[in-house]
């Protein structure tokens, strides 16, 4: 029975039952699988080389972290270091180049004036391309309308701003009446355009 085992070992087959009921047939088939060496590439099929290239990972990612964390400490040390600079005193200490033939300053270019809506200020009615801009008794889609503003007519600011129904809206004094216009539609065009 022993040089069953060893045979079946051999050839990998293992007969369960003898295995269990003949001591030498275990015996033999035991020593028979301990003498062969297995492979280093059976340990592989096992996925043993997940737990080794996991740690082989981790390793790296602790050295990679603690070197670049080395490199910022060492970078700092280095800017504490530095010496201060004074600019003041540099700076006058350095010679000024003047011109042999003297050179028209250019006038400075005044800064464009932006107006925006206020109180008090006047604006335009545009961009409502020939329709009337209405005035409402009050700000909001519902409110009903008391007067139409031609476009191109001025009209002074009179309250405002209110938010209504997605719109903006001022009270404006016109030459027919007053009431509260929208400063702009929805898609941007914008009907009340400062003036003053």
């Amino acid at each position: 029975m022993y040089e069953r085992g060893v045979a079946d070992a051999e050839r990998g087959e293992l007969h369960p039952f003898y295995y269990q009921h003949y001591y030498h047939y275990r015996r033999g088939y035991d020593q028979a699988r301990r003498r062969q060496q297995r492979p280093i590439w059976s340990l592989l099929a096992y996925g043993r080389w997940m737990a080794l290239a996991g740690a082989a990972l981790a390793i790296a990612l602790i050295i990679a972290i603690s070197s670049a964390w080395r490199a910022s400490q060492k970078e700092e040390r280095a800017t504490l270091a530095m010496p201060v600079i004074d600019t003041a005193t540099t700076e006058s200490a350095r010679p000024t180049r003047t011109p042999l033939f003297p050179t028209a300053t250019p006038a400075a270019t005044p800064e464009p004036v932006v107006l925006t809506l206020r109180v008090g200020g006047v604006a335009q009615v545009s961009n409502t391309e020939g329709r009337a801009l209405r005035g409402r008794a009050a700000p909001g889609l519902k409110a009903p309308v008391r007067v139409a503003f031609a476009e191109g007519e001025r009209v002074r600011i009179l309250e405002g701003p209110v938010v209504a129904d997605q719109y903006v809206w001022w009270r404006v004094e016109g030459r027919n009446g007053t009431g509260w216009a929208a400063q702009q539609s929805l898609d941007g065009a914008v009907w009340l355009v400062p003036v003053e």
